[in-house]
Order: structure tokens, then sequence, then C-alpha cells
């Protein structure tokens, strides 16, 4: 039972990372999911797109997320309580969100940099879809390496705290 409410636990922590991150790309180009995603609501509003999609394109990679850091710290000497893993993954995720607000900006930022005179008449508009594009591709990998932190945070805490144990005091009988 601790495992499920961990996992669920989990995977509403990436719903809310992804309606997050949807919220901020959705506003800036709302039809890379209205357009270039399978319609599942009739809306083009940003934020309905956001709560939509920052679900439904979430709860699944914290799902799996969350099964394999389950695992992985419970096959631990001294595994962490699930508390600790929540913590340290909403703070993950709290950072990754930050990361993607910068990769979208330095994005939309060095597109910028394009001389005006080679600049298609649809520029803004490409602009704004390459940069939510990518940060979305990349989303993905980040994902993936904030796990193998958290993997490695756990391994050096029950680390830590097996060299850090001391054993109970030996009563001699009799």
């Amino acid at each position: 039972m601790q495992a499920i409410r961990f996992i669920l636990s989990v995977v509403a922590l990436t719903c809310m990372f992804g309606i997050a991150l949807d919220l901020v790309t959705a506003h800036v180009w709302v039809d890379y999911i209205t357009v270039h995603h399978p319609k599942v609501v009739e809306s083009k509003s940003p934020v309905v797109m956001a709560l939509v999609w920052g679900v439904g394109a979430s709860w699944w990679f914290g799902a799996i997320a969350a099964a394999i850091l389950w695992w992985f710290n419970r096959r631990r000497p001294n595994p962490a309580p699930a508390g600790t893993l929540i913590r340290w993954t909403a703070r993950a995720l709290a950072v990754l969100w930050l990361v993607m607000m910068a990769v979208l900006g330095g994005i939309y930022a060095l597109i910028g940099f394009l001389p005006v005179e080679t600049r298609r008449p649809t520029f803004d508009i490409d602009r704004r879809a390459m940069s939510v594009a990518l940060t979305h591709q990349t989303e993905y990998v980040l994902g993936a390496l904030v796990l193998i932190v958290l993997m490695i945070l756990v391994a050096r805490r029950s680390r830590m705290s097996a060299t850090t144990a001391t054993p109970a005091p030996r009563v001699k009988a009799g």
C-alpha cells in the first residue's frame, strides 16, 4: 500500500509539473498542442490545453519513474522513507521547471539573433514554434536525468546511513 501511495504522489507531482510547463508553452504557441497533437477536447484555450495535456502527457512518465525509484530504493540496505523521496522529487521537479523555462527563453532568444534580412515573413510564429517544440522534446530527456539524479541521491543516502549507523549495544546474558 505504501508503494501505491508513493507512486500516486509522484504521478500527482509530475502532472502538476506538466500543467505548469504547458501553461507557459501553450501561451507561447498554443498550436503546438491544438494542431500537432490529437484532438482530445473541443477547445483552443491555452489554459484548457495545459490542463488536458499537462496531465495526459505527464502521468505515465511519473508512474514509470516512481515505480523505478521505489524499486531502486527498496533494494538498498537502508531505504529512504517515502516522504523523503517525495520531497526530493518535488524539489527536483521545481528545479526542472526552472530549467525548462530557461530552455524556452534561451531558444527563443537565440533564434532572435538571426539576421533580420534572412527572416521569413512567418518568423515570429516559427520562432515560437521552434522554442516550444524544442522545449517539449528536451523535457523527457531532462526528466530521465532527474530520475538518475534521484537514484544517485538514494544510493548515497543509503551508503551514508549504513556507515554512520551505530550498532546496538550488546547485552550479556546472565
